[in-house]
């Protein structure tokens, strides 16, 4: 009888041993399965880490005489970028200047400095120049149903206040572009224009921080995939 008990006891202790490496495996391979990474985890890495710099950095929206447009897109962009960099890039807002302080500055300048970056940086003490260049842009509306059209295409890159190109860094890309628009948006002039301009802004900044590779290209965003990887 005590044989047939301690027969049992041993048995029993085999099947819960048995049991609990059988459960350390499934709980590791759980463990594993939750620390994978997850498409909704995924990071395109930044660029360049603009937050890690110190000092301060303006705005600068170029707009070719030719475009016509309904509103000054160089507020606008400028706010929107402002907002971007602050909220995205976490970059603190007091390192970034509204456009009514670049426009004071230029109007102060000579006109053949009024335009030139560098001079703007200079006065207003800025060691960084985000250049943004808008080279089309084009907004229609059916008036009796309040629709739009929009596209707004543009060009950056960030120097230091010397001219030297930061970013984009590959030597044979002067600057980044990107083309943005929407169809039979519902709203006003205002919310279309700043809703391109929000889109731009986006499309400039998420180079500057380490961003969702799920949220990378937004709707708006028209340029085909580039070299990144999905």
């Amino acid at each position: 009888m005590s044989v047939t008990i301690k027969n049992i006891l041993i048995t029993v202790s085999i099947a819960g041993a048995a049991a609990f490496w059988t459960g350390c495996g499934i709980a590791g391979g759980i463990a594993g399965n939750l620390a994978t990474e997850t498409g909704s985890e995924k990071v395109t890495p930044a660029e360049f880490k603009l937050a890690k710099t110190e000092g301060k950095i303006v705005i600068f929206i170029e707009t070719p005489a030719w475009i016509k447009t309904p509103m000054d897109l160089r507020v606008t962009l400028t706010e929107a970028i402002n907002a971007a960099l602050v909220e995205k890039a976490k970059i603190k807002e007091e390192r970034l200047f509204p456009y009514t302080d670049v426009l004071k500055t230029r109007m102060k300048l000579s006109d053949e400095k009024k335009d030139d970056p560098f001079e703007i940086a200079l006065k207003l003490n800025a060691q960084y120049v985000l250049a943004v260049q808008i080279t089309d842009f084009e907004l229609s509306t059916f008036a009796e149903e309040d629709l739009f059209n929009g596209t707004m295409l543009a060009k950056s890159c960030l120097l230091d206040a010397k001219g030297n190109k930061i970013w984009p860094q590959d030597a044979n890309e002067g600057w980044r572009e990107t083309t943005v628009g929407f169809e039979d948006e519902k709203g006003t002039v205002r919310t279309a224009v700043e809703r391109l301009s929000a889109a731009t802004a986006y499309c400039v900044t998420r180079y500057f921080y380490n961003c969702k590779t799920e949220r990378f290209r937004i709707a708006e965003e028209q340029k085909e995939l580039d070299f990144y990887t999905w």
